[in-house]
């Protein structure tokens, strides 16, 4: 196949014309691509194909990216083997480099990887002839430090031995392309990867579609090290030991299904119950021809709104079947109005100590109002701009102001004696913003520490 360079009359808009592209790129590569990169793939193609040559700084420009992001998409689609990345001088002897798209359509019709690869030129050369390949010139981009970082990973090789060795076989290039996005697409950590390949090969699961789930879903839950997953680990043990109390009590001789196990969860959760309060719940069916987790649910539900709350927090030493004066010594009940009341005040609190942290500064630091004018002539002009690629110019060069603008905060700050943040909001919790939930609408983990509060600062104020 011979090498085409596209071209259209210098007086037509490309934006009127269409690209064309692969349907093996939309049903292969696009759906596990990372969106910000099938952007750059997609605008560098419409350019290649009409023989325009931006440079980085336009595309990161158009796209709303940084430079490095870009250098990085045209790593990863490399990788993917959709593009080659040229180096070569141009007439002043200075380091250019050339995107290459190249088409997959003759792997469709057996064309394997490591033909390709034999057939391939050097990477500071011209594309082999039999590659469809349409130029975007990139200038000035340094991919050699990106490709060190990215690419060069021995992490990943290991990686790759170990599923090898684990799976009795060879890892296949679908397989390669699924273990890299894990670590690279979407942030799992290496070793907690390997702990998946071990723990999915004690239950006899080689998927890697299987262990990338696993590893995924510890990293969702906040696992970055192989004792952290360990300790979730425990913690979901713990967890089906309480299933298994609760169905036992119920009279089931089943395994709880997902709809049971959310339901238990709740109670666990959000509703923070102990064990020995929702046995006490079950036993409240025991008297039902068909017990069922609905009935002990509103039971708990009902006793809940009884007490009027959440119950502070269990006995210290952990037992869930202490005695009731036990643990009302460790805590005691506060109502959802209290709680949410107390929420309230550490936040008039909270901004009302910042406030006297900026009235300090503007004291102690005159040229302060000066910054701060310039703040809130930025966030102003910010909001009157109406959304649309009309203003993206205008909206870029306020980002860059306002960053500006806050390291020269942080600079006035420090050098008259105070903490960069000196100035930022405290919160308690960084998780909710002291608000006692979370993003997902789910109830923060800190509530129970916060209803401990809540009861003292409640009980402090009835006696004044």
């Amino acid at each position: 196949m011979t090498k085409v360079r596209l071209s259209t009359d210098k007086g037509k808009d490309i934006f009127l014309h269409r690209t064309k592209v692969e349907n093996l790129f939309i049903s292969e590569y696009l759906p596990d691509a990372p969106g910000d990169y099938v952007k750059v793939f997609l605008f560098g193609l419409m350019y290649a194909q009409y023989e325009l040559q931006p440079n980085r700084s336009e595309l990161a420009k158009i796209l709303s990216l940084s430079e490095e992001e870009i250098a990085e998409a045209w790593i990863y689609w490399e990788s993917r083997g959709l593009v080659r990345i040229v180096r070569e001088k141009d007439s002043n002897n200075e380091d250019v480099s050339h995107i290459v798209f190249l088409s997959k359509i003759e792997e469709l019709y057996g064309k394997i990887a490591e033909s390709q690869a034999a057939a391939a030129p050097a990477v500071t050369g011209e594309p082999a002839e039999e590659d469809l390949a349409l130029y975007v010139s990139i200038d000035d981009m340094d991919f050699d430090e990106v490709i060190d970082s990215k690419l060069v990973d021995r992490r990943l090789r290991e990686l790759y031995d170990k599923f090898q060795i684990t799976t009795g076989r060879t890892v296949s290039r679908q397989e390669i392309s699924k273990i890299e996005d894990a670590i690279k697409v979407y942030g799992i950590e290496p070793e907690i990867f390997s702990f998946a390949i071990d723990y999915c090969a004690d239950l006899e699961k080689y998927s890697v579609d299987y262990i990338f789930k696993v590893a995924l879903r510890w990293t969702e839950e906040g696992c970055r090290t192989v004792e952290e997953a360990k300790r979730l680990l425990d913690k979901h043990s713990r967890r089906n030991d309480c299933y298994r109390q609760v169905f036992r009590a119920l009279g089931f001789n089943r395994l709880p299904a997902p709809i049971d196990r959310e339901i238990m969860d709740r109670w666990f959760d959000q509703m923070n119950c102990s064990l020995a309060e929702v046995l006490d719940a079950c036993s409240a069916a025991a008297g039902l021809r068909e017990p069922n987790l609905k009935y002990v649910n509103k039971v708990i539900e009902n006793r809940r709104l009884e007490r009027g709350g959440v119950n502070t927090r269990l006995p210290k030493d952990g037992n869930q079947n202490s005695s009731a004066e036990t643990a009302a010594d460790e805590g005691s009940p506060v109502s959802r109005k209290v709680l949410a009341d107390y929420y309230e005040f550490i936040r008039t609190e909270d901004e009302k100590a910042r406030e006297a942290r900026v009235a300090e500064v503007l004291r102690k630091v005159p040229e302060m109002k000066r910054i701060f004018e310039a703040e809130n002539s930025v966030n102003s002009k910010m909001l009157s701009l109406r959304p649309g690629a009309d203003n993206l110019d205008a909206r870029q060069r306020l980002r860059a102001e306002r960053i500006a603008i806050e390291e020269s905060r942080k600079q006035l700050l420090s050098a008259n004696g105070f903490p960069g943040d000196y100035l930022t909001r405290k919160y308690r919790c960084n998780i909710c913003k002291d608000t006692g939930y979370t993003d997902e609408g789910m109830v923060c983990s800190c509530c129970r520490e916060r209803a401990a509060e809540a009861y003292r600062w409640h009980t402090d104020k009835e006696k004044a």
